[in-house]
């Protein structure tokens, strides 16, 4: 997952702007794309690096917020996603434009949505299962 503050990761996506940029625009301005979704839960695993759980872990202690960086894809499947990486988001959204891209997708048991670049989040916390090891 990419942090906001992050110059390796800022000029990653600033580098994509030029072609990235119009598909973007286009995504955000889809008929599909009307609604605000609002009190849904979304799952994305991720293969986060020691010192990048400790930025969340931080995030929490001292309720800072972050922002997706770039389009993030997730899920409303969870057991889907508990598969993948060493690390599961639980994201409980109170209101974001996420565009369900389900219908288009050639997995559709993935149930996948897509959140848009800026939205914000907050970590309300960050545990360890130890049945899971992750």
């Amino acid at each position: 997952m990419r942090l906001i503050g992050s110059k390796e990761d800022e000029q990653n996506w600033q580098s994509k702007i030029h072609t990235l940029g119009p598909f973007c625009l286009l995504l955000w301005d889809d008929p599909i794309n009307e609604r605000v979704v609002r009190n849904e839960t979304l799952y994305r695993g991720a293969k986060l690096e020691p010192e990048q759980i400790v930025t969340y872990q931080n995030m929490a202690a001292e309720k800072k917020y972050g922002s997706f960086q770039a389009f993030s894809s997730c899920s409303r499947n969870r057991e889907l996603f508990e598969e993948f990486g060493n690390t599961l988001f639980i994201m409980d959204v109170d209101a974001a434009f996420i565009a369900d891209v389900n219908q288009m997708s050639e997995y559709p048991k993935e149930e996948e949505q897509l959140i848009t670049p800026g939205v914000c989040f907050s970590v309300q916390r960050v545990e360890f299962d130890h049945k899971t090891n992750k």
